[in-house]
């Protein structure tokens, strides 16, 4: 992002000389010249050797993803699709439920920004060119912090992440959460569950509380909540049918949460989406 706001101001500058000395006629053709010179302009602002550098101290050791990018326990970096801005997120933020760490506490932001021109030099296609300038994610405070941390805690079986999926994380089975108004976490336990219907299969087994994935002529897939994780199922349409009430509760799904540690998924769900 700097790299790229430092060659736009040198553009700026040679196409102001330009006008200054050139007639409208030869215009294009030394912006043209000028254009060419952007990219010796981005080497001499050493951003990716500065990266190489904190790579070598933060992320090459064999147990992270290896002095060359080429993986130790951590995946394989050379030839990552990541965008500039999945990038910048994954420094920033880390990976909840991983070893990778974030970054935000350990490094300077020109620092975050010099890691990652480095990082996307290991990009296995050209990057498509962004719509809009790259800007890394909003510092997390220690409070969003410690709400995430419970959101995604991969310790628990039937944590938030389990279910809801929030900047590329968790597994999409509920809601996307990420669209809703920062007042609808007001407590967690009383969020409406209105796409939750009852599964009624035409055999044996008792009706179940479900979320539907897909209902055609053929089949129903759906995911089965009856347990702390939903379980992917799939019936042949003729054998179950769907009842579009249910007496399931959000309240149920929270429970391995102690009150105190709701409310702080919650002040960081507020955060997040009150940006």
């Amino acid at each position: 992002m700097i790299r790229v706001a430092r060659s736009a101001r040198i553009l700026a500058r040679c196409t102001t000389r330009i006008r200054a000395r050139c007639s409208t006629g030869i215009l294009a053709c030394v912006a043209f010249a000028c254009i060419a010179f952007l990219p010796s302009a981005q080497a001499q602002d050493g951003a990716a050797e500065r990266g190489a550098q904190l790579y070598r101290q933060n992320c090459a050791v064999p147990y992270c993803h290896g002095p060359d990018g080429t993986a130790g326990r951590a995946p394989r970096l050379i030839g990552h699709n990541y965008s500039l801005n999945g990038m910048f997120k994954v420094i920033s933020w880390g990976i909840p439920g991983t070893g990778m760490p974030e970054f935000t506490s350990r490094l300077k932001t020109r620092e975050i920004d010099d890691l990652v021109a480095f990082l996307m030099t290991l990009r296995g296609t050209p990057a498509a060119p962004p719509t809009a300038p790259a800007v890394p994610p909003r510092a997390l405070t220690a409070d969003a912090k410690a709400g995430r941390a419970l959101f995604f805690d991969a310790t628990r079986t039937g944590a938030c992440g389990t279910c809801h999926e929030l900047d590329g994380w968790g597994v999409p089975v509920g809601p996307d959460l990420s669209v809703l108004p920062a007042e609808r976490f007001a407590d967690l336990r009383e969020v409406m569950a209105r796409r939750v219907v009852t599964v009624r299969p035409k055999s044996a087994e008792a009706p179940f509380p479900a979320l539907v994935l897909e209902r055609t002529e053929a089949q129903v897939r759906v995911y089965d909540l009856t347990g702390p994780l939903p379980v992917l199922r799939t019936f042949a349409a003729s054998q179950v049918a769907l009842d579009a009430a249910s007496s399931w509760r959000h309240e149920q799904a929270t429970r391995i949460y102690a009150n105190g540690e709701l409310e702080t998924i919650a002040r960081y769900l507020r955060w997040r989406n009150g940006k």
